[in-house]
């Protein structure tokens, strides 16, 4: 009973703070409460911890990058500004399946793997909120020819330095209120790097990209200027939230078969 009554209050008091900095829309933040209960009261504190330290570093990484970083959003992303409830499941909804595993099984491996999708979604928002802010132009992650900042599939030194110290700061988060110990520490900081990678990839050979006909732009965005855009790579049904829930099934599946 005590379990469920502090994952209820501890869920409710970060949900309110994503809706006050107005992070989340309402459905969203509706979302995120329930997958927050889930998270809370099938792994304990520990869990929540590393999901409220995704959500803060997130946030924190955003303030930073401040008006550079919403200017590439408008230009370049289909989805701006506050999250939807799609974006929730996409984001949280594996790591939330893997504790629900863990809960009906007890097998520490789904505990685990929480921690490694938890990580990687750091790490790749790290990299996206952070990476615009590097000195150096980005490259495709495939072809390393020269890309437009903030496009997925574009990645830079300053951006992968940012992904590796999101995926550590979670692990290290993990590590410090489960006392998972140093070995599982590391692995989560190794797979959440490499989910990151993964979701570039993804990003680049998968993701729908649209030439503007007005300005003649590489955008995420069907419609750009006003005008339709004239798909150039990807496939037209992969978006954003798309690739970003398969880079958590992915990382998932190597966490699952790692530890």
């Amino acid at each position: 009973m005590a379990a469920l009554v502090y994952s209820l209050i501890l869920s409710t008091l970060l949900a309110a703070f994503a809706l006050w900095r107005r992070a989340l829309t309402v459905p969203a933040g509706v979302l995120a409460w329930c997958f927050s209960v889930i998270i809370t009261f099938a792994g304990g504190l520990g869990c929540f911890a590393a999901l409220a330290a995704t959500f803060v570093f997130t946030v924190i990484a955003g303030k930073i990058s401040g008006a550079r970083r919403e200017s590439v959003e408008v230009k370049l992303h289909k989805k701006t500004g506050r999250r939807d409830a799609v974006q929730i499941i996409c984001n949280v909804g594996v790591g939330t399946l893997m504790l629900a595993l863990y809960a009906l099984t007890h097998r520490g491996t789904f505990f685990l793997a929480y921690a490694a999708v938890m990580a990687a979604s750091l790490a790749d928002s790290m990299a996206s909120e952070l990476g615009v802010l590097s000195r150096r132009r980005p490259v495709d992650i495939f072809t390393f020819k020269p890309a437009q900042p903030g496009l997925s599939g574009a990645v830079s030194p300053f951006g992968t330095l940012c992904s590796l110290i999101g995926a550590a700061l979670i692990a290290a988060v993990f590590a410090l209120t489960t006392g998972c110990g140093i070995t599982a520490a590391a692995l989560i900081t190794v797979l959440g790097f490499v989910g990151a990678l993964v979701d570039s990839a993804l990003g680049s050979a998968l993701q729908a990209k649209y030439r503007c006909p007005v300005c003649s732009a590489l955008t995420e965005k069907p419609v750009h200027c006003g005008q339709a855009g004239r798909r150039e790579k990807g496939l037209g049904w992969v978006n954003n939230d798309c690739v970003n829930l398969l880079n958590n099934l992915i990382t998932a599946a190597l966490a699952i078969i790692v530890f």
